[in-house]
C-alpha cells in the first residue's frame, strides 16, 4: 500500500480568547498531500537541532490516542481532531499563545510507515489570478514552521526499539518547547552532542601525528563532511567518511578506530553546533563580531591565553580602507 493522507486543523489561543476549527475530511488530493509532506520534510531535514527518542514509560493522552488510531479504534480525522482538542487544553493550562494550522500526515509506503505532525503558519502574500491581475493571497510560510514531529509507526510496536520518535522545534517555540515535549510524552534516547564530541575526540587523536596544518585541515574536512550529512538528514558512517575524506596517514581512519577506539559507534547522528568550531571560530559581543577559519589560527591569527588577546594579520583590504578613511580626518587635524 503506497499512500499519503493528510488533514489540517486550525488552533488559535490568545490571552482571554481561544478557538479551533476542525476539518471534517482529509485533504482530497493525494498529490497535494504529498506536496505538503515534501515541503515539511525539506524544512525538517535542514533543521540543525533535532531530538531523537521514544515515548516515555508514563502514558500520555496523546500516546493513548495514537495507539487507539493504529489499532483501528479511530480514523485519521477522529484521531487528529481529538489531538487538537487536547492541544487547546494544554495551551490554555500553560497560558501560552498560538495561532496556526496543525497538519497530520500519514505516509504509508512499501518500506516505511510514518506519522508527521507539523505546526504551520500562514502569511499575507500576493499572486496573479487567471486574468493576470495582482491580488492578495494568504500562503503557508514553511520557513516559520513550528513544532514538527515524525513517528516511525513500524517501530512503534517493537518493544526493543529505542528510537522511533523525532522532534524538531522552530525558532518561535522556545516558550512552548517543554510543554509540547511533555504533551507528546517524549523521552530522549540519543545524545547527539555527546556522540559528536566523542567522535571528534577520536578524529583529533588520529590527526595528532600529522603536521599541524594537515591535522587542522583534516579535522575541518571531517567536520564539513558531518555537517553536509546532517543537512541531508543522514547519519555519519566512519567507513563512508574514511572513503570520502583524504588522509596522509599510513593507517586509514577506519583501521585506527578498529584498533584504538573499537567501542565507537559505526554510525551516529551529528550535532551541527558541536562541529562548527572545527570549521570556524566565532564569537560576538554587542560591539564586536569575530569569525575566522580554524586553519587561520597560528598563521595569520594568534591567540595569547594569558592576556586573552587575539592578534590578527593580513586584514581584509576593504577593512583596511575603512579604517584608514576613518583616521584621515584625525590625521589632518
Amino acid at each position: 500500500m503506497n499512500s499519503v493522507r493528510a488533514i489540517a486543523h486550525r488552533l488559535t489561543r490568545q490571552t482571554g480568547d481561544q478557538s479551533f476549527h476542525l476539518k471534517e475530511q482529509p485533504i482530497g488530493s493525494e498529490l497535494n498531500a504529498r506536496k505538503l509532506l515534501n515541503e515539511i520534510d525539506q524544512v525538517f531535514t535542514r533543521r540543525a537541532t533535532k531530538r531523537y527518542g521514544r515515548f516515555a514509560d508514563e502514558a500520555t493522552s496523546f500516546k493513548g490516542l495514537l495507539l487507539n488510531w493504529q489499532e483501528k479504534g479511530l480514523d485519521l480525522t477522529q484521531f487528529s481532531s481529538k489531538v487538537v482538542e487536547l492541544l487547546a487544553v494544554m495551551f490554555e493550562s500553560e497560558d501560552l499563545e498560538t495561532d496556526g494550522y496543525w497538519a497530520f500526515i500519514e505516509q504509508d509506503e512499501t518500506d516505511l510507515h510514518e506519522l508527521w505532525i507539523a505546526q504551520l503558519k500562514q502569511t499575507d502574500g500576493w499572486c496573479f489570478d487567471e486574468s493576470n491581475e495582482l491580488i492578495e493571497s494568504e500562503q503557508l510560510e514553511f520557513s516559520k514552521m513550528g513544532l514538527c514531529c515524525c513517528i516511525d509507526l513500524k517501530r512503534l510496536f517493537d518493544p526493543s526499539a529505542s528510537r522511533y520518535l523525532t522532534l524538531g522545534f522552530g525558532f518561535g517555540d522556545r516558550s512552548a518547547t517543554r510543554a509540547l515535549a511533555e504533551f507528546i510524552g517524549f523521552f530522549d534516547t540519543v545524545d547527539t552532542q555527546a556522540d559528536t564530541e566523542r567522535f571528534m575526540e577520536v578524529v583529533r587523536d588520529y590527526s595528532a601525528n600529522m603536521p599541524e596544518e594537515s591535522g587542522k585541515r583534516y579535522q575541518k574536512e571531517v567536520a564539513e563532511f558531518c555537517i553536509e550529512q546532517s543537512k541531508a538528514g543522514e547519519s555519519v558512517s566512519y567507513r563512508d567518511l574514511t572513503a570520502s575524506v583524504e588522509s596522509d596517514q599510513e593507517v586509514g581512519f577506519d583501521q585506527y578506530i578498529a584498533s584504538e577506539a573499537p567501542e565507537l559507534k559505526e554510525q551516529f547522528i551529528p550535532d551541527r553546533a558541536s562541529l562548527k568550531k572545527y570549521v570556524r571560530y566565532t564569537g560576538r559581543t554587542r560591539e564586536v563580531s569575530i569569525s575566522f577559519s580554524n586553519e587561520s589560527l597560528g598563521k595569520s591569527i594568534s591567540f595569547d591565553p594569558n592576556s586573552e588577546t587575539l592578534t590578527v594579520k593580513d586584514l581584509p583590504a576593504n577593512l583596511i580602507k575603512q579604517l584608514k578613511e576613518q583616521l584621515e580626518p584625525e590625521t589632518k587635524e
